[in-house]
């Protein structure tokens, strides 16, 4: 029972700092890939008139993209203030002896 309290906030900081990290990355990928493919139909119009293009997408909802990402980033905020409260709480308890 010790050990939950002992590491539970420290465990529940790494998956906060975790799903905010995977949060923003996965919604950054597509905004990636679709300037990936504008570069790609760039190069192939100026170097190869006669290829068909890729199939390029419409405009990107930046107002999804950014909410998302600012969830993501207040995910990481709360993470990392968890971390910091569990780290000086560990620092003002004395250490406990490891078991046999």
């Amino acid at each position: 029972m010790t050990y939950i309290k002992e590491y539970g906030p420290a465990i529940i900081a790494a998956a906060l700092l975790y799903g905010g990290i995977h949060q923003v990355i996965s919604v950054l990928t597509q905004p990636i890939a679709i300037g990936i493919m504008h570069l790609i139909n760039a190069v192939s119009r100026r170097t190869f008139r006669d290829i068909t293009l890729l199939p390029e997408y419409g405009g990107i909802p930046w107002l999804f993209f950014t909410r998302v990402v600012a969830s993501g980033v207040i995910v990481i905020v709360v993470g990392i203030l968890v971390g910091l409260w569990a780290n000086a709480r560990s620092q003002r308890q004395p250490t406990r002896e490891p078991l046999p």
